[in-house]
């Protein structure tokens, strides 16, 4: 019997299983695809180039992955270069401040200093906070950049909430071999099986049983460490009306579409990522917080169903400055990601409350925010 099985080995089961076994407890990861990391996902298309897919960013703030971390110096952390994120006006780089209407937050920052986030969501927190035209021009847009998808629904109280950093590390860093190595990297000496789609939970006398395919697992915990509609079929035979909820649960997909190309073909200036705004993407966020000699790259998140392939394959060139034949290496993904609301506050919770007394905990980015940081913390704090 394991003292811990963990189900999906993103950043939370990670986390999870990292911790569990260097307390010393017999621990299994099972992971359905063939690789770790979840959202986080590195490409490395020729040798010595790769470009986040997913997840872009690590910061001193992660306390919880920090901890994890095999040098206590972070000697092993890169810092990111210092380059900005633009919106891009008739071809040109546009800092967001030029969008920033300091009449329109007069009117509105004195009378709302005070004003709780508990329960808004992010477009009514900053509409009120800075007025309605710093949010459509400016926010509304950046913020989208950030979440991959529409932010104002997101609840304002997961948004940059205050955390502790880490002082010694650098305060926003990648890794040799992307964040996906990173995180590689924490799971080392973790039991991991590949290609296990787990297909049901029942509870046992001693804790949960888990069933693979012609096989079942004892365990006296589990930790689901999937996204919720995932989590949601696997409660489904051990609360099936929490399963039913938790199935409720939206989710946003982002069309990932990203290249590499010859530097010298690029017109952008060094960037950390370009504002999509009213264009079809979100953003489009580069490699040049690590900056190649010879490579740039750029992963740009579509807005979902706008485009077709040779239409990113357009969009991108067009953005780029250069022609689809300049691109040396292209790669698409579809990342899913929870369409999060102020009542996923309270969901939260409740879930938390519900599973608190049982053998099953659950972890994911759909708990405590979108961020690593944030799904990692959570793990750290109720899967123990």
């Amino acid at each position: 019997m394991y003292d811990i099985i963990i189900i999906g080995g993103g950043v939370s089961g990670i986390g999870v299983a990292a911790r569990a076994t260097r307390a010393g407890k017999n621990v299994l990861l099972l992971e359905a695809g063939d690789r770790l990391g979840g959202c986080v996902h590195t490409w490395q298309p020729t040798a010595g180039f790769w470009l986040e897919m997913g997840a872009h960013t690590a910061y001193n703030s992660y306390g919880a992955l920090l901890a994890l971390n095999g040098d206590p110096g972070f000697g092993n952390l890169i810092p990111r270069a210092k380059v900005s994120y633009y919106f891009l006006a008739d071809g040109r780089v546009q800092s967001p401040f030029a969008r920033l209407s300091f009449l329109d937050a007069l009117r509105h920052l004195p009378f709302n200093l005070g004003l709780k986030k508990t329960g808004l969501d992010v477009a009514t927190y900053f509409t009120r906070l800075l007025g309605a035209g710093n949010w459509s021009k400016l926010l509304a847009p950046a913020f989208a950049a950030v979440l991959s998808q529409p932010a104002g629904p997101y609840p304002a109280a997961w948004l940059f909430k205050r955390k502790q950093r880490e002082k010694a590390a650098p305060r926003k860093f990648t890794h040799a071999a992307g964040l996906q190595g990173w995180l590689t990297d924490l799971a080392a000496g973790v039991t991991v099986r590949y290609g296990c789609r787990v297909e049901g939970l029942a509870n046992d006398a001693d804790g949960v049983l888990v069933r693979l395919a012609g096989e079942t697992l004892s365990t006296r915990q589990v930790v689901i460490a999937t996204p919720p509609d995932v989590a949601a079929t696997l409660l489904a035979g051990i609360d099936p009306a929490l399963a039913a909820r938790l199935s409720q649960t939206p989710m946003a997909e982002i069309e990932t579409y990203a290249v590499v190309l010859p530097a010298a073909t690029v017109k952008l200036p060094p960037v950390a990522g370009l504002i999509g705004g009213d264009d079809a993407y979100f953003s489009a966020v580069s490699r040049d917080y690590l900056p190649h000699p010879e490579w740039r790259g750029f992963a740009f998140h579509f807005k979902p169903g706008l485009l077709d392939e040779a239409g990113k394959r357009r969009k991108a060139a067009e953005v780029l400055g250069c022609t689809p034949n300049d691109f040396a290496f292209e790669q698409s993904k579809i990342n899913r990601l929870p369409a999060l609301t102020p009542a996923s506050v309270v969901f939260a919770a409740e879930l938390d409350a519900r599973l608190a007394k049982t053998p099953i905990r659950l972890a994911g980015n759909y708990l405590n925010g979108l961020s690593l940081g944030d799904a990692a913390q959570y793990a750290a704090d109720h899967c123990q």
